[in-house]
């Protein structure tokens, strides 16, 4: 075992793990059971960005059950609709109870993104700049909850680095543990000393 290769990979490996950390933020992440006939409301902040200098991608995912096919039957899945707000036009969408009708606000309201009748996963880049996301998910039916998970994850160009430094850190943590110190043995000392 050659200890300083050991712990120069070691030390690799912990500075990957830990850029990765930052390079790769998950900003919400939720599974609830929709009720019926209402819908649940989730914030996410994302004004502070672990690495200041990095370009971050924003995603979103949500997921839940898609049509399915039984015995040649189609069973349908559990829609939801989904919206993304900033708090200007949430506000404007809470006050109408997310209708159109009614006060002259009600028509105003705009979401960020709009999905309807949602099934099954789906995933989408929003813009990494906003710095506050309100995510509203309905469920519709009058009849069947909605089991759904929901993820907004920040993603920066130095996760794949962070990666690959930590595979790096490992291998050499790897090679420093395997080899073998050479030792010089007693007799090997003797011949040296009769020569000299």
């Amino acid at each position: 075992m050659n200890k300083q290769i050991a712990a120069i990979g070691l030390i690799l490996s912990l500075g990957g793990a830990y850029l990765f950390s930052l390079s790769s933020v998950m900003v919400l992440s939720e599974f609830d059971i929709v009720p019926t006939n209402s819908f649940i409301t989730y914030y996410a902040n994302v004004s502070t960005l672990p690495l200041p200098v990095a370009n971050y991608n924003l995603e979103l995912t949500n997921s839940n059950k898609d049509d399915e096919f039984v015995d040649g039957e189609n069973i349908p899945g559990h829609p939801i609709d989904l919206y993304v707000f900033d708090d200007e036009n949430y506000d404007k969408f809470k006050r109408c109870g997310g209708s159109r009708e009614g006060a002259d606000i009600c028509s105003e309201w705009e979401p960020i993104l709009s999905r309807m009748e949602l099934t099954g996963v789906f995933k989408r880049a929003l813009d990494p700049e906003i710095d506050r996301l309100t995510v509203v998910v309905w469920n519709h039916s009058p009849e069947k909850t909605v089991d759904n998970s929901i993820s907004i994850r920040l993603e920066s160009n130095y996760s794949g680095i962070a990666n690959i430094i930590v595979i790096i850190g490992l291998l050499v943590f790897y090679i420093g543990m395997s080899r073998k110190e050479e030792k010089k043995s007693n007799k090997d000392l003797k011949n040296k000393a009769k020569k000299e």
